[in-house]
């Protein structure tokens, strides 16, 4: 497990250029086609937004990119406020199938979710801080416990823990099996990337709700 988490730390530094620069959104989904997570996030293309929506002091939307990957599809978006909603995740879920987000934004919001064969297993807004950690499915709980920090031992809060976002990429695999590389990555910066906007907020609405 702790290789794993090594193995995303080294991810992200190699390509932070192009991945999670300063927060954002990480979608994984096993067995789903692009075309699939477009629709299930609710992606539309630029030419179908109205024009006073584009303005970015609204910012109503977020640009997802998006690529196949061995076994299914990754997605990304940049502000961290476009996560979807936990019925996103069960539905990409469905028929056998998993999915996962990561989520951090400027505020240090870390989010992760998950659900498989379209059940939610865990979601938890700032899952570092969770405190029930009995919560946790008992598959991630070693990986979880790396990034945990508990608010009520002084120690361990000015110590910090491992980095949220390499953890929460750790267990997004153990869920969805998707192993990501470099190059994964790196497509999503390239030509063959499929682009659309989703709407913010639709989580916080969901969280609020």
């Amino acid at each position: 497990m702790g290789d794993l988490v090594a193995h995303y730390e080294a991810l992200l530094d190699e390509v932070d250029s192009t991945f999670l620069t300063d927060g954002g959104t990480v979608l994984v989904a096993s067995g789903a086609t692009v075309p699939e997570v477009v629709e299930a996030l609710g992606g539309v293309g630029i030419e179908d937004v109205p024009a006073h929506e584009l303005d970015p002091e609204q910012f109503a939307w977020s640009a997802y990119l998006l690529t196949e990957v061995e076994g299914g599809v990754l997605a990304t978006e940049d502000t961290g406020y476009a996560d979807p909603p936990t019925a996103v995740l069960v539905a990409l879920s469905r028929d056998g199938r998993a999915a996962a987000v990561v989520r951090d934004n400027i505020q240090a919001h870390q989010r992760f979710g998950c659900a498989r064969d379209g059940v939610l297993l865990f979601d938890e807004h700032e899952y570092v801080y969770l405190d029930d950690r009995s919560r946790v499915p008992a598959e991630l709980r070693e990986l979880f416990d790396r990034a945990w920090v508990d608010l009520d031992d002084d120690a361990a809060v000015d110590d910090g823990a491992e980095d949220g976002t390499a953890v929460g990429m750790a267990m997004a695999e153990v869920v969805t099996g998707l192993h990501l590389v470099a190059d994964d990555a790196r497509r999503l910066a390239s030509d063959d990337a499929t682009v659309v906007l989703v709407r913010v907020l639709q989580y916080a609405d969901e969280l609020e709700g």
